[in-house]
């Protein structure tokens, strides 16, 4: 896995760190990747690489999109 640099809120921080010690998550990594996986799933019904390739594909190509317009965008596609 690569790292990557997020920026979180003190609130967010200090809820992730009280679910670490009460055992219902590991750390915060598990947490993050746990909820960008559900975010992905259930917003934009993409469950795996080939799915997010094959919504991908169907896009034009632009740079520097706005995502949450990609996101508004998909979500029509799939209703």
């Amino acid at each position: 896995m690569k790292n990557i640099s997020v920026a979180v809120d003190e609130e967010i921080l200090t809820w992730l760190d009280q679910l670490i010690l009460q055992g219902v998550i590991k750390n915060r990594s598990e947490a993050i990747r746990g909820g960008l996986y559900t975010f992905v799933q259930s917003k934009l019904g993409i469950s795996d690489a080939n799915d997010l390739r094959s919504q991908l594909d169907k896009r034009k190509k632009k740079p520097f999109q706005d995502g949450v317009q990609v996101v508004r965008e998909i979500r029509e596609e799939r209703e």
